[in-house]
């Protein structure tokens, strides 16, 4: 499959061991420190999405909004940072449909999460894809933006398709993964960017965001 998708995007086969090594340590790396068998591989096809879409109505929403309500919580998991960040956005007020795709979901022993794929180039030091390190690069990016609307889209459509998921019990956060920086012998140490959004910040920012929301 490596070759094949390597031809079919006009690169060399000769990148074929190096990305089938990448694959392998991806899938085998643990991906939280607190429950070390939690590997993708263990991950069964009936239990994953993959490039998952999502639509949802939104009230209209401007860059002032979002900044109030991640300002309301500043002090949780560095938001403060974060709220900062977002007075750099710039965009006329928006109405209409909230559209996105996530990377992929996946349950694992009645836990759902979400994941996204990034390659981005942090340089050759492992240091680099530390999770401290990582929480920089969500912010220069507004991934951090991204990942609560995620979770955001993907919790209420558990909520709505089963009336017994509660969001404290049931999700298990957000997995961001470097892939450049993973490697299976370090597990979540580098390259893995984990975070379970306060159910606090997920009302407000649902309140603000959708008719009809439905409290988490």
């Amino acid at each position: 499959p490596a070759e094949r998708a390597l031809q079919n995007y006009g690169f060399d086969s000769a990148w074929q061991g190096i990305i089938s090594e990448n694959i392998s340590q991806v899938l085998n790396v643990s991906l939280k420190a607190s429950q070390p068998e939690l590997v993708l591989s263990s991950v069964t096809l009936e239990n994953r999405i993959n490039e998952m879409e999502f639509y949802f109505p939104i009230h209209p929403v401007s860059p002032p909004k979002l900044q109030s309500n991640f300002k309301q919580h500043d002090t949780i998991n560095g938001i403060g940072e974060f709220q900062r960040q977002i007075k750099k956005l710039v965009f006329r007020p928006t109405t209409g449909l909230m559209k996105g795709s996530i990377d992929m979901v996946f349950k694992d022993h009645n836990n759902y999460y979400l994941l996204d794929w990034k390659s981005n180039y942090l340089v050759s030091e492992i240091e680099n894809y530390h999770p401290e390190a990582l929480g920089d690069v969500l912010r220069e990016n507004y991934y951090d933006l991204q990942y609560h609307l995620y979770a955001l889209a993907l919790t209420q459509y558990l909520r709505l398709g089963n009336p017994d998921f509660q969001y404290e019990s049931n999700f298990g956060g957000v997995f961001y993964i470097f892939i450049r920086g993973v490697n299976s012998r370090h597990g979540p140490q580098f390259g893995i960017f984990h975070d379970l959004p306060q159910p606090a910040l997920m009302n407000a920012l649902g309140k603000a965001l959708i008719p009809g929301y439905s409290k988490v």
